[in-house]
């Protein structure tokens, strides 16, 4: 049997076009079965676009369009079906004369799913003739579900097909894989499993299908971030040769890539403007840019005050060169100071503070956002994990923008995809790497004069963040209880900034935003 893997890249609610790129692949393709990913005419997560429901009756309308086209072949498809006004997300198996349906039993409500929301859950696990083959189908959350496998263990098929849109999360890969050979261990039939790719908002697919044979070998794998078909055949006497990257740095610099790459693609902006500080952060920012699209489209400026040094100037001139992308210089103390006088009356007899940083931050945001407007383009915001986490960035200052590319990128992260990127070549000028951070708001100001140092600002953040600890057990892993609590404070007074900041790609096992919602007012310290 001649298996095509479809690992497509759905563009949310563009039905037409999802259909065409996989109604075209089976057309072209010598392949007798084809299978598709999860939801792969919709786009995932549809969230509330799927309560409209002529949406639904669209995408029906479309799959039983393509069961008159397929001829002979057969293809596994996931999508919603819609009965006695309940919503199932659904595998459809299609044929020239019927159209079968297996429902999604066990909903993910965790993390950035929240599938019992819309989604009812379907009752068994059945297994289909294909071929005079028996085919058992799960999608996504119910191959991680242990307590499904009593369901489809003592069944006796010839294929488990697994469709998915499994977001990317570093070393995610591995896990889908050892998951796979555990339970086939008992199962000891072949699994294919299939992976949607692509950038939706602030999650992103990482590809990466892979094909399992009855003797638990690896046999096949596609590529991560790449919208591709491939056709198999299983043969118990070929095993895969995986091809193991040494580098997380590149894997997440793909899925950075990927993310803004297809925001910006999707969403159909064709500029991008970026504040071009002289830092790491933004310097990173542009380097993701320029791989995501043309640098034709891309404006770096470089906004200066009177606490601007000579230094960021030139680093900042030096990265655009380097990267041939349009650099532009714009002084803004004439403008910080006509803001300043303008509130000279109200500040009367009050000293100058953070308020006046916060004012060359948002004049920076007016002067950005005006450009992007005028040019019909969009801002990429420059701020990381780090930064959201505590708060250390100006709401309408640095964090203005459509898109932040490094949202989920914890600063020290920052600097090993910085030194990761000058591997072989200096792209991101040295200095950039090597020199204290500064937001240069005030004279000789560094980060570390209101933050922890950031090695002990990001074990804190991930230990609280995403593994879930509480303020004691972080203080008994060693760290000194006065930095603890000032973090935690900082993480849970700036939860009203981080809801008004703009999505960006998840990749760590605990994003902010979708992955991690808590509430603005809350006073539970832990």
């Amino acid at each position: 049997m001649r298996i095509c893997i479809l690992q497509s890249n759905p563009e949310m609610g563009n039905l037409k076009k999802n259909f065409n790129w996989i109604s075209n692949k089976v057309i072209a393709t010598d392949a007798d079965l084809f299978i598709a990913p999860e939801m792969a005419l919709i786009g995932y997560p549809p969230d509330d676009l799927i309560d409209q429901r002529k949406f639904i009756k669209d995408q029906i309308d479309l799959l039983n369009k393509l069961q008159k086209c397929i001829g002979n072949k057969i293809i596994i498809i996931g999508g919603v079906s819609f009965n006695n006004n309940s919503l199932r997300n659904s595998a459809f198996i299609i044929s020239r004369d019927r159209i079968l349906v297996q429902d999604k039993i066990s909903l993910p409500s965790y993390g950035v799913f929240d599938e019992k929301r819309f989604f009812e859950s379907g009752e068994s696990t059945q297994t289909f003739k294909i071929m005079n083959k028996k085919f058992c189908i799960l999608i996504c959350e119910d191959f991680w579900d242990q307590s499904l496998e009593a369901h489809y263990s003592k069944k006796e098929f010839d294929y488990l097909v697994i469709i998915n849109a499994s977001p990317f999360e570093l070393n995610k890969d591995e896990s889908r894989i050892n998951r796979a050979q555990e339970i086939n261990k008992f199962l000891k039939t072949n699994i294919i499993y299939v992976n949607m790719v692509g950038g939706q908002d602030d999650l992103v697919f990482d590809g990466g299908s892979f094909l399992i044979d009855k003797n638990n070998y690896l046999i096949g794998q596609l590529p991560f971030f790449k919208t591709v078909s491939k056709t198999f055949i299983f043969n118990k006497h070929l095993e895969y040769q995986r091809k193991f990257t040494k580098h997380p740095e590149e894997i997440i610099l793909k899925a950075l890539v990927t993310g803004t790459q297809d925001y910006l693609k999707k969403n159909k902006i064709k500029r991008v403007f970026i504040g071009l500080s002289g830092g790491i952060d933004s310097a990173l920012v542009t380097y993701i840019a320029s791989k995501a699209i043309n640098k034709t489209s891309i404006t770096c400026v470089m906004m200066s005050s009177v606490f601007t040094s000579k230094i960021s100037k030139i680093d900042a001139k030096k990265l655009s060169d380097n990267l041939g992308i349009t650099y532009k210089n714009r002084n803004l103390s004439t403008l910080i100071k006509q803001i300043n006088n303008a509130l000279k009356i109200d500040f009367k007899g009050k000293s100058a503070d953070v308020t006046e940083e916060n004012i060359q931050a948002r004049a920076r945001g007016i002067f950005l956002m005006a450009l992007a407007n005028k040019e019909k383009g969009v801002v990429l915001s420059t701020s990381n994990k780090s930064e959201s986490a505590v708060g250390y960035s100006t709401l309408y200052g640095d964090m203005v923008g459509a898109y932040a590319p490094i949202k989920d990128i914890p600063k020290t992260m920052v600097y090993q995809l910085a030194k990761y990127i000058n591997k072989n070549q200096e792209i991101i000028p040295e200095r950039i790497i090597t020199r204290a951070p500064s937001a240069e708001l005030r004279d000789n100001q560094k980060d570390q004069d209101s933050l922890p140092d950031y090695e002990t600002l990001d074990k804190v953040i991930d230990l609280y963040i995403e593994k879930n600890k509480s303020i004691n057990e972080i203080i008994k892993a060693g760290f000194q209880p006065i930095i603890v609590k000032k973090i935690v404070k900082l993480i849970l007074s700036s939860e009203f900034k981080r809801r008004q900041s703009p999505p960006g790609p998840k990749v760590t096992t605990k994003a902010f935003g979708r992955d991690r919602r808590y509430p603005i007012t809350n006073n539970y310290l832990g």
